[in-house]
């Protein structure tokens, strides 16, 4: 049984980055403003020439249907997860130029319901215009 995360062998130049695969939207996020700065940009820097091929690696394995067997599964859903972190990692780098989000509120305080255990059991909210109310 492996115990060490793997990524699609035409990527494995870069599993050094494979702590960034965290399929967990808060601890993504726990991690990203965990790191420096400098780090982040290393990573994002390391992603960006090769996320084109990511993407169509993922056309091609959706073509493909479920025929990958359970280890290039595994090593796809790693893949895919690091391009989570990518996405993280982005907005850390174009968008916030910070490892968090400058003069936002700590990360703690955002809980994606989407993440929590009850998510789908609470009430759906309806927004109606102002003149819908009237």
């Amino acid at each position: 049984m492996r115990t060490k995360k793997e990524l699609p062998h035409q990527f494995e130049f870069l599993e050094e980055y494979i702590e960034w695969a965290i399929p967990d939207e808060v601890k993504r996020l726990e991690f990203r403003e965990g790191l420096s700065f400098e780090d982040i940009q290393e990573f994002y820097n390391a992603v960006l020439p090769h996320a084109k091929s990511i993407i169509d690696y993922f056309g091609e394995i959706d073509e493909q249907g479920s025929s990958l067997d359970s280890g290039d599964h595994l090593r796809a859903e790693n893949l895919l997860n690091l391009m989570k972190g990518f996405s993280d990692a982005a907005l850390s780098v174009e968008l916030h130029k910070s490892p968090s989000v400058p003069d936002g509120l700590h990360w703690s305080v955002w809980k994606p319901e989407h993440g929590m255990a009850d998510w789908k059991s609470k009430p759906r909210v309806r927004l109606f215009p102002k003149e819908a109310l009237d």
